[in-house]
């Protein structure tokens, strides 16, 4: 509620600007100069929405997600792969795109590590026939490809393509989300 409040106080294009987690300005210093807020700046961005409609979007399917996550691996496992996927979507931007001065905003790393945990947990469900027969990973690296060009249409159709938060960001969150998901459900079971 304290964050919503102090978004619409200041603006989310302002809030992502001065909050949120720009690769350029990290490198410049910034988790020199001001590490708290330079280390930070990962969680704030997931708490700054993009716009409107996908916020809504996001919000959604994290909730249809996180639930039969948070179910496998409990709450700890839940916010351990919620920080991993901010965490790692950052440091992919650092790696791929160290120049970008567009802030990260949005549930998307966070709901990318959910995507990628459940499916790995769970499985492809049975209507998307996208590489049967294949290796569950395989299967999800399909799903997250057909994703991949749905996303590239919308972004250059609505001239907003930025390539360290279109793909570089979901692409790090997802592999996080896949690769935390056993470790943390032998974890959660480790006394069974």
């Amino acid at each position: 509620m304290f964050a919503a409040l102090v978004l619409l106080a200041i603006g989310w294009q302002v809030a992502a600007i001065q909050y949120g987690f720009i690769p350029r300005d990290f490198l410049a210093n910034g988790w020199s100069d001001d590490p708290i807020r330079a280390w930070l700046s990962p969680i704030a961005s997931v708490f700054i929405p993009r716009d409107l409609l996908s916020a809504v979007f996001d919000l959604v399917l994290l909730l249809i997600t996180g639930r039969f996550v948070e179910k496998a691996l409990g709450p700890v496992g839940l916010g351990v792969v919620a920080l991993a996927g901010t965490y790692a979507s950052a440091a992919g931007r650092l790696l791929l795109t160290p120049g970008s001065l567009v802030p990260g905003a949005g549930l998307d790393p966070i709901f990318f590590a959910m995507i990628g945990c459940y499916f790995m947990l769970y499985g492809l469900p049975r209507s998307l026939p996208i590489g049967v027969g294949q290796a569950r990973p395989v299967r999800i690296a399909m799903l997250a490809g057909i994703w991949f060009g749905i996303q590239l249409v919308f972004s250059l159709v609505g001239q907003n393509f930025e390539l360290s938060v279109s793909y570089v960001e979901p692409i790090f969150a997802l592999i996080a989300g896949m690769a935390l998901a056993r470790p943390l459900l032998k974890w959660q079971y480790r006394r069974a």
